[in-house]
């Protein structure tokens, strides 16, 4: 499946997505406080919350090379390289504070079904689980689903991470099938945050 090679690369660096910084957990209300970001090689206006900064792939690979921590900076490296160098674009945003960022990585049209929605959820699930024991953390799967209609198809899961030395995290993850085109959006935060509406308003040209 051409989805998994990605969704992979994902889930097994998710764990650092942990700041250098200590930031209290929040849970955040669904309030559409967003805008469209527009991914200009690829014709497509994502709708993100409005506190995030777009990054072109040299910017944020600067913005990583900076970070204090070296075990964060080489794993948010890591993870960079695996995006950067894979087939398709890709874009960054992340927030000043350091606190959420989201990767937007194009791939080849796949419109994935209800049952392939099912397998990628046990692979993701399953991935946490062993990137977890490598990480002296815990991955737990809060929820996933599957919409789709004859243009649109797309795919949510939601994972917790949770450390003793470290604030509890959260990554949502999205694969989407629409107008011919594919891609996976992934949002990883210090903040519980329901991202639905925001994939909702994404415009596909």
């Amino acid at each position: 499946m051409k989805i998994k090679i990605y969704l992979v690369a994902i889930i097994l660096l998710l764990h650092s997505c942990k700041d250098e910084k200590k930031v209290e957990q929040n849970i955040v209300k669904d309030n559409l406080f967003g805008k469209h970001y527009n991914l200009s090689k690829d014709n497509i206006d994502i709708y993100l919350p409005n506190t995030l900064q777009q990054y072109s792939v040299d910017q944020y690979e600067s913005v990583l090379a900076s970070i204090e921590d070296s075990i964060a900076r080489q794993s948010e490296l890591l993870r960079f390289n695996i995006l950067k160098f894979s087939k398709k674009n890709v874009y960054f945003f992340r927030t000043p504070n350091h606190t959420t960022d989201v990767t937007v990585k194009m791939m080849d049209y796949y419109p994935f079904t209800k049952q392939d929605s099912k397998y990628l959820s046990a692979l993701l699930s399953q991935s946490c689980r062993e990137s977890s024991e490598v990480a002296n953390s815990t991955c737990t799967k809060l929820r996933s689903g599957y919409s789709g209609t004859p243009q649109t198809k797309a795919f949510m899961a939601k994972f917790k991470i949770d450390s003793d030395k470290e604030p509890s995290s959260f990554a949502t993850i999205y694969a989407v099938s629409s107008n011919y085109k594919s891609f996976i959006i992934t949002f990883r935060s210090l903040l519980n945050r329901n991202y639905n509406k925001f994939i909702e308003k994404t415009i596909v040209k």
